[in-house]
């Protein structure tokens, strides 16, 4: 088997980077079916004293004093909010909502994290192995494309269906 003909490109591609195409459909279905971000997470919610301001020194002790395991580092912003120790692993979230002030404390399960994944914002290894998993579709198709060219019938087929998926595109951008 020659290792650069469209056949090993397409097996080699499509089968190295199947793991991370399965992530990004499973996140992806999960995130269209309406779950959120702590789907699969354990969270407390603590209502604060809403007159604490960043960096919630007063509330950090405060929730120590009720047991709750603070991660190490600073309170940061976040989309907002207020957020303490990195999303990927337990974390504090300052919630403000008028004078009311709510503390989640999260232990992230599965899901969010590979949400994040999905989402490119879990590091330059999970960058790169997205950008490869895209690339590896384009490559399977092209590559998949062409060996399927070579009958005539099947090309009729391929063409017309790709008409439709490029009609069913262009019906689903107007209805936005």
């Amino acid at each position: 088997m020659n290792v650069f003909s469209s056949r090993s490109l397409h097996l080699v591609l499509s089968l190295f980077f199947l793991p991370m195409v399965v992530v990004y459909a499973v996140t992806g279905l999960l995130y269209l079916a309406g779950m959120d971000e702590n789907f699969t997470s354990t969270v407390t919610v603590h209502e604060l004293d809403g007159t604490d301001r960043p960096p919630y020194e007063a509330s950090l002790r405060e929730l120590e004093r009720r047991g709750a395991t603070l991660p190490e580092g600073k309170v940061r912003p976040f989309k907002g909010n207020y957020v303490l120790g990195p999303l990927t692993n337990d974390h504090v979230l300052f919630i403000r909502k008028g004078d009311a002030l709510r503390a989640e404390v999260v232990s992230p399960g599965m899901y969010p994290k590979l949400l994040l994944v999905h989402k490119g914002k879990a590091g330059w290894w999970f960058a790169f192995l997205g950008w490869g998993a895209a690339f590896s579709l384009l490559a399977a198709y092209v590559t998949g494309i062409a060996m399927m060219w070579k009958s005539p019938g099947r090309r009729r087929l391929m063409l017309f269906t790709a008409a439709l998926g490029v009609g069913a595109v262009v019906v689903g951008y107007l209805l936005l």
